[in-house]
């Protein structure tokens, strides 16, 4: 059973925004109506908004989109694999819900990395499509043109700082030769024909997800230190500059642990660290300063133990491993994607814990689920043009995929 989660509260204007002074029937004046209608769910606003004319503009302003967006529900990404099945889903984490759900080609190499609203997928021809959740829309990219025997393992999606332009960077990797480099290729949104230009490649081996904050996407990196593979240091790409930072300048992991996931909390790039080789103990530190590769320990969480056996002989051992946290919650509860697997099965699931008590609920259950993300995504924004939008319209090269 899916648990009601609530998404981080922040700090919201106490002005209405500047729009235009419109009759409210009478009731209540225009100010204060707006306050009104700023403590309630996105859902419910949108219904709002056939009320009347005046209700409509008032809640397809701008501003007041801009200030409802705080409380704007956090979705998970869950892509689903049902043997020759595939969609997209996108839950609404506070009911559990599935608020829309997209097919996609049968056999789809589907991996999605999500950042602005947009989900990369990966389809058989290895062409990248552009998902957006807030209308149902999959869009072809241009062809990337992966070498002979390459594959793409990343296509993070990135804001140029100083630009604010969308960039998508693919990542290709040989499938034969084992220390042949990686290749890179970037691609900005709403450039026309321009397509894709190759970038310098990583000094170092990439392994596992990405995480993308503020404009630089961030990998693991290994390396083999007496045949043991070491996992300290961190690999940046900066979607401003187009550039990834020197090996010499690399961020260094927490010292003394390895690093086995990143991931996005509060805006803050987060290592998660892993104490032994059964992930008994997690421990989340926060990067403080990127120069220093200085990080704080904020939370160490002891995972229980999640192993079961079923009656079903074909069935086996079911297990559950660490995946990645998704979000801290506006009560300091940590929502984290776990994964549930037995001999022929795979299920995502949401498991919150709590720091205080040091216990864990369960939270959405995704069967067959290949990944999970996370995203902010106001409701209200269904419909509305954006730059994003925009840009994404221009790079429509083939039919839109459904």
């Amino acid at each position: 059973m899916a648990m009601l989660l609530h998404p981080p509260k922040r700090r919201r204007s106490s002005a209405p925004p500047p729009v235009v002074a419109t009759s409210n029937d009478g009731v209540l004046p225009l100010d204060l109506l707006y306050d009104v209608l700023l403590r309630l769910p996105a859902e419910t606003l949108c219904r709002f908004r056939a009320v009347c004319r005046s209700w409509r503009s008032l809640l397809s302003h701008a501003d007041f989109i801009a200030a409802a967006r705080n409380p704007g529900p956090l979705i998970a990404v869950g892509i689903k694999d049902y043997l020759s099945k595939n969609e997209v889903t996108v839950l609404d984490m506070e009911s559990g819900g599935a608020v829309t759900r997209v097919k996609v080609a049968n056999n789809d190499l589907t991996y999605p990395m999500s950042h602005d609203r947009v989900v990369c997928i990966l389809d058989p021809q290895n062409r990248l499509r552009l998902f957006d959740p807030a209308n149902g829309d999959v869009v072809l990219l241009p062809d990337h043109a992966p070498r002979e025997g390459h594959i793409l393992i990343w296509s993070p999606v990135g804001r140029a700082a100083s630009t604010r332009e969308h960039k998508v960077l693919a990542i290709t990797t040989s499938t034969s030769a084992r220390h042949e480099p990686f290749v890179c290729k970037i691609l900005t949104l709403g450039l026309g024909d321009d397509g894709w230009r190759v970038t310098q490649s990583p000094s170092l081996m990439l392994v596992g997800d990405v995480a993308v904050i503020n404009g630089v996407a961030y990998f693991l990196s290994s390396y083999a230190y007496h045949q043991t593979m070491v996992y300290q240091q961190i690999m940046a790409f900066d979607f401003n500059k187009e550039v990834w930072r020197s090996s010499a300048d690399s961020l260094r992991g927490p010292a003394n642990c390895q690093c086995i996931k990143l991931a996005e909390l509060e805006g803050q790039l987060v290592a998660c660290q892993s104490t032994n080789r059964l992930t008994s103990s997690i421990e989340l530190w926060f990067l403080m300063d990127s120069d220093r590769s200085l990080w704080f320990k904020r939370y160490t969480i002891n995972m229980p133990a999640y192993q079961t056996q079923t009656h079903q002989p074909q069935m086996c051992y079911t297990a559950e491993f660490f995946q990645k946290p998704l979000a801290v919650l506006d009560d300091g509860r940590i929502v984290i994607y776990m994964r549930q697997q037995g001999c022929i099965f795979k299920k995502g699931i949401l498991r919150i814990y709590n720091p205080r008590t040091k216990t864990f609920k369960d939270g959405t259950l995704v069967p067959h689920c290949n990944h999970m993300s996370l995203f902010t995504w106001n409701l209200l924004d269904a419909g509305q043009k954006g730059a994003l939008d925009d840009a994404v319209k221009r790079l429509l090269i083939g039919r839109r995929h459904h």
